[in-house]
């Protein structure tokens, strides 16, 4: 699959601090990169990108991402870049074969409407157009500003921002065959050069056909409050279905405003799993020794590991670099923490308790931790997915275990501490064990 994305304009509602407007960073990627990578991660390898406005500046950085990304990037120059943008398309006619996907460089969209637009089957002579329904959860603002479209039985039959008519939004996602660029021409002829006008085109004959992109998450960038309002959306929606309470209302909130500074940097997420670890490291040693201001620093630290164990895959979320080693190395590390973290604990316990309560109750906060992770893959999916996504369930797991040896520590209680992890991840076990042995059935 092709995929062509527009990346000729200026943008000058847009504080671009002396970049061109697709190589403005949002969330630590130029603007143009995330809609490569965004393509790319749906299957996308070939890549065709229409450049105008410093044209030159952004083609320098475009030449940088081939090697890096693994893909092919053909240059596409508009010399007429301060016209509408069907303008743009046009300049790709005979240049890329059909179909192919078309993005703009200045509409941050999940990999999720993609990947659906893709899948939608496109006629011969048709257009996928890749529509929001939602219009409930909009705000005014973004109704004003937005293009609109008309839709009936499925087709669309009318596109433009000053629609009265209207049933979703265009999000600027579009599947094309050969045909988009006899209608924009025919569009051009009329006086109407913009994408809308060739989409008008199309839908008057019922060539249009609107695929709903459901309730996933996107935004047309135009100006700096659209911007911030994306990068608050895009930080939020971090969250994941299978966070635990902790992890969902003092966890998240925490760690998306610390990823938000460090996406901007050149900062793996396989190294800020180890700088968890490493706080795991020294909170453990804390923990182990005797006098309250050490335990209370190794509750301190065990928490902030937590905290920063969330920006490791929320960086790869937003930057595009999970990786199956990078989920798999992430979960062996936090195993080496909870361990370093019990053990720690444990042993604080042994200078104020008998040593084979100690031990017993340490072994089996240990054992109960552990079978806890173990459990929590098989038991996640299935929750996910008898949910269908929707929806939150019972869990308890190592946001909360950690949390709960912060407030030991605070409160100066390691014994209880260790017991309350003992028994509430042991009995969090047996349910998890009872609940797939009563839907066996359904686990995949």
């Amino acid at each position: 699959m092709r995929c062509l994305i527009l990346a000729a304009g200026k943008g000058s509602r847009l504080s671009s601090k002396g970049q061109p407007k697709p190589l403005v960073s949002f969330l630590g990627l130029p603007l143009v990169e995330r809609a490569i990578l965004t393509a790319k991660s749906c299957g996308v390898q070939e890549f065709y990108v229409v450049t105008g406005f410093e044209g030159g500046k952004v083609r320098k950085f475009l030449a940088s991402l081939q090697e890096k990304h693994g893909i092919s990037i053909t240059n596409i120059i508009n010399d007429e870049w301060d016209k509408e943008n069907g303008v743009s398309v046009l300049k790709a006619k005979g240049k890329i074969s059909t179909p192919f996907l078309l993005m703009m460089c200045d509409h941050v969209v999940s990999p999720s409407m993609v990947g659906k637009i893709l899948k939608a089957p496109l006629e011969e002579q048709g257009v996928n157009l890749g529509v929001d329904f939602q219009l409930r959860s909009k705000p005014p603002e973004l109704l004003n500003e937005a293009t609109k479209v008309e839709v009936r039985k499925g087709l669309v039959v009318n596109i433009g921002k000053g629609l009265k008519t209207y049933h979703g939004l265009d999000t600027g996602l579009f599947l094309c065959s050969w045909s988009i660029f006899d209608a924009l021409e025919e569009a051009a002829r009329r006086g109407d050069t913009t994408l809308s006008g060739g989409i008008r085109v199309l839908a008057s004959e019922g060539k249009v056909k609107a695929v709903d992109m459901g309730e996933a998450l996107w935004f047309d960038i135009d100006d700096d409050a659209s911007f911030k309002k994306a990068e608050k959306a895009f930080l939020a929606s971090l969250k994941k279905d299978t966070d635990g309470p902790i992890s969902r209302y003092i966890n998240r909130p925490i760690s998306t405003r610390i990823t938000k500074r460090l996406v901007e940097r050149d900062i793996s997420p396989n190294f800020l799993t180890m700088v968890s670890f490493y706080l795991c490291l020294i909170g453990a040693i804390c923990l182990a020794l005797k006098p309250y201001p050490l335990l209370l620093l190794g509750g301190i630290l065990a928490q902030a590991a937590s905290i920063l164990d969330g920006c490791d895959g929320e960086v790869a979320r937003l930057k595009f670099q999970g990786s199956a080693f990078g989920a798999w190395f992430d979960a062996v590390v936090d195993r080496y923490a909870d361990a370093l973290i019990i053990t720690g604990l444990s042993f604080h316990c042994l200078w104020f308790h008998p040593a084979w309560a100690a031990l017993v109750v340490g072994a089996m906060a240990l054992s109960g931790s552990l079978i806890n992770s173990y459990t929590a893959d098989k038991y996640d999916r299935f929750m996910v997915k008898r949910l269908k996504g929707g929806g939150r369930y019972f869990r308890i797991g190592r946001d909360i275990r950690m949390f709960t040896v912060f407030l030991g520590a605070i409160f100066n209680l390691p014994m209880f501490t260790l017991g309350a992890i003992a028994v509430g991840m042991n009995l969090e076990n047996i349910r998890r064990v009872w609940i797939l042995y009563k839907n066996q059935d359904e686990i995949t």
